[in-house]
């Protein structure tokens, strides 16, 4: 996927990953709910998919719950919550720096089933502002706190030992939900060790097919399904299972384990050399993500030329880049996130979001360095 730069939205598809799932397709097709052969053979792919799921993120088999991907996952132990029997405070903590999939599903609970909806706000990093946090947390009863882990507009990282302790503190009981689906591959994670009760994950940012994810649920924390019928999934998730799609994520997730150093050193490398390179060539730009973000995302500003400008002339040239979250683009309301940051006035229309891969080279980004220059020497007067 060459001069594609946008692997915050949808990750690249290595040749193996496609090989990979075409055999499996091609073998591992059956019903894992048939009682024949055929069937308990595809049952036990599944099993033994969800074991080295469950290994490779810290969690127990019987914790991973299969989903067609982050957004359900994340629909699921949010609705979940609300309409399990558990303690009714109608009341839930987030911050002003969530996916839409979260901030779309917490206004459906806040108009069907008179939730309040209480925003944490961020700090100048685009983090939760752990003091307002802590004052949110004391001063009211939730059932459920909600979070992401990355930005995935700035890459900026919630400090979630601290938040956890915090809501440790005050609300040991309220389940903590991350969103983290730019979390694997960009940091460490281990689902028993971060104290965490909920986590939503997505194959496809990982290098994987579209139409799989995955919600971590500890196993104390009770939830309503979404999807009634079958009763697969120990019945929190009814539908049948996929065990080409479900061995190919356990493939993809335990690679991204043993290739998690060096990808990471890579990345943080080609982010190095694209700030050098901006620098280099005299082109006027400002980073807006934190210094301590992800080195995958980074997001900057070019203050002579509108980002929706420069993204189209960019197209043109077969550069593929965002200007925010891919799932917003289409909306024409200015992004939340880059509002909490403080910028000068206006300047958030001015910012690209730029994501790396390992499969970037220091040649494409050289040429994404050159076009941009080109585009600001041509269209600022």
């Amino acid at each position: 996927m060459k001069n594609y730069f946008d692997h915050t939205a949808t990750s690249f598809i290595e040749q193996d990953v496609i090989d990979f799932l075409a055999e499996q397709l091609a073998k591992n097709n059956y019903n894992p709910a048939a009682r024949y052969t055929s069937g308990i053979e595809a049952a036990a792919s599944v099993a033994k998919s969800t074991q080295t799921i469950a290994s490779v993120l810290g969690a127990e088999p019987q914790e991973v719950i299969i989903t067609s991907g982050a957004t359900e996952s994340i629909n699921t132990a949010l609705k979940g919550i609300v309409f399990a029997p558990n303690p009714k405070h109608k009341r839930i903590l987030t911050s002003v720096g969530e996916h839409p999939a979260t901030n779309e599903t917490l206004k459906f609970i806040e108009c069907q089933f008179d939730y309040t909806i209480d925003y944490c706000p961020l700090n100048a990093k685009g983090e939760a502002d752990l003091l307002e946090l802590e004052s949110l947390l004391a001063t009211n009863q939730y059932d459920l706190l909600t979070l992401i882990q990355v930005n995935n507009v700035l890459g900026s990282v919630n400090p979630l030992a601290r938040i956890v302790k915090l809501r440790n503190q005050y609300q040991p009981n309220v389940p903590l939900h991350l969103d983290a689906v730019q979390t694997l591959g960009k940091l460490p994670f281990n689902f028993k060790k971060s104290g965490i009760e909920l986590a939503s994950f997505s194959l496809h940012k990982l290098g994987g097919p579209k139409g799989i994810g995955i919600l971590l649920k500890n196993k104390a924390t009770r939830i309503e399904p979404l999807i009634h019928g079958g009763g697969q999934q120990n019945a929190l998730r009814s539908g049948t299972e996929n065990p080409a799609l479900v061995a190919t994520m356990a493939y993809v997730i335990e690679r991204m384990q043993k290739n998690f150093e060096q990808s990471n050193l890579i990345i943080a490398n080609l982010k190095l050399f694209l700030l050098k390179q901006l620098k280099q060539e005299g082109i006027k730009h400002q980073v807006i993500s934190p210094d301590d973000a992800v080195p995958h995302i980074v997001s900057i500003a070019f203050p002579e030329l509108r980002a929706e400008t420069l993204l189209n002339i960019l197209a043109k040239e077969g550069m593929q880049v965002s200007i925010g979250s891919a799932c917003s683009n289409k909306k024409s309301e200015r992004n939340r996130v880059l509002q909490q940051l403080k910028l000068p006035q206006g300047l958030d229309q001015y910012i690209l979001r730029i994501s790396l891969d390992k499969s970037n080279s220091q040649t494409e980004i050289c040429d994404l360095v050159r076009i941009i220059k080109t585009a600001l020497a041509k269209y600022v007067v």
